[in-house]
């Protein structure tokens, strides 16, 4: 095994910058080995044979190109994962194996940091937030804390007052000190007075 990865290695030096490649790791998974740039992993090591990442964008170049998918045997049902194995006609073409291995990288890195940026931009870790409550403005448009900000506390609650005709006020002020980064029980009774107070006055303005 230790062989074969230093092989692939050295094939995928080809395709990479020399800064590029001081940035891939190989990190042991499930009895092979998992190739990544920079924590997002594009290929698979099992069985002494290469596996590329699958993304539905180009997965018909993958088909076209007669890869099959890795079966992975966990058990009694035998499971095929999104990575397709590099043959030797794929090996034996450098430009070809070149922009597919360019093509798979990208696709993972994006993949990554969109996971990372949507991960770091929850609603829900925002001081008083709920998942229910993230939930809640889901359905009504605001599906990240970028939208959230922009929206506001007062049409955030609005566009959940539409949908929930007996929403408490306890939201709007859950909403306003999420925003602020406090907690809902700093507000004291004059700034809920304000708040309900600008609300309707709010409110007015969208008629």
């Amino acid at each position: 095994m230790e062989e074969y990865k230093k092989s692939i290695l050295d094939k995928l030096s080809l395709c990479f910058a020399d800064n590029e490649m001081k940035q891939i790791t190989i990190k042991s998974l499930f009895g092979g080995s998992g190739i990544c740039i920079n924590d997002a992993m594009f290929a698979w090591i099992y069985d002494n044979n290469l596996y590329l990442r699958g993304h539905i964008d180009y997965l018909a170049i993958f088909i076209k190109l007669k890869m099959k998918p890795l079966v992975f045997n966990t058990g009694a049902i035998p499971r095929l994962l999104q990575y397709y194995k590099v043959d030797n006609s794929l090996w034996a073409d450098e430009d070809q194996f070149k922009q597919i291995i360019q093509m798979v990288v990208k696709s993972a890195s994006l993949d990554k940091a969109s996971l990372r940026q949507m991960r770091e931009s929850r609603i829900k870790d925002l001081p008083n937030m709920t998942l229910s409550l993230e939930r809640s403005l889901f359905r009504v448009g605001i599906v990240n804390l970028d939208s959230f900000r922009k929206q506001g506390s007062f049409k955030s609650y609005f566009k959940l007052a539409q949908h929930n005709k007996l929403l408490s006020k306890n939201v709007l002020y859950t909403l306003h000190s999420a925003l602020i980064g406090s907690h809902v029980a700093t507000l004291t009774p004059e700034q809920r007075r304000t708040l309900r107070k600008e609300y309707h006055e709010f409110t007015l303005s969208q008629k």
